[in-house]
């Protein structure tokens, strides 16, 4: 998920996209990073499904398989760099219009949906006597997430020796 986004934002940015606690050094300006804040946003409900399936027990017939289906949200931080302003607030509107366009097709077609673009705000920092122009916003996305898990099941009993 994370490689098609950022591979995605560099083909249509042609800038650097990287992790935001990158300890590597900094690409040239300008770049963009990114930062999962948060990953798995249960929204409350779940579907829970229940289907026999052929047991793997040659005395058994069937076991039982439990699906859980949900569609957790997660939220990824995206911000541009640059040493010019003009040129930080133009990436990070070009990444917005990626997330609303273009991106939003592909992520589809790769069972993700964008909830929300928040709107862009002003992340500068001082770096000792200059600054560093960032500027971002947090997408939200939704993804369909599954569990299964098999149970095998006892089908007959014999009981020895005692009532019933």
């Amino acid at each position: 998920m994370r490689n098609f986004i950022v591979k995605g934002l560099y083909e249509f940015l042609q800038v650097p996209v990287i992790p935001t606690d990158n300890p590597n050094k900094k690409p040239k300006y300008p770049f963009i990073s990114y930062k999962f804040t948060t990953l798995h946003k249960n929204q409350g409900g779940f579907n829970l499904l229940l289907e026999p399936i052929p047991s793997i027990d040659p005395n058994f017939e069937y076991d039982i398989e439990y699906t859980r289906e949900e569609q957790p949200k997660m939220v990824i931080s995206f911000s541009s760099y640059s040493l010019d302003d003009l040129e930080a607030i133009d990436l990070a509107n070009k990444i917005k219009k990626w997330f609303n366009f273009k991106g939003r097709l592909l992520l589809k077609n790769n069972n993700l949906v964008v909830v929300e673009c928040s709107d862009i705000q002003d992340r500068t920092i001082q770096i000792i006597d200059n600054y560093e122009k960032r500027y971002g916003f947090d997408v939200t996305l939704r993804y369909s997430s599954q569990s299964k898990l098999k149970v095998e099941t006892i089908e007959k009993f014999k009981i020895k020796g005692g009532k019933v």
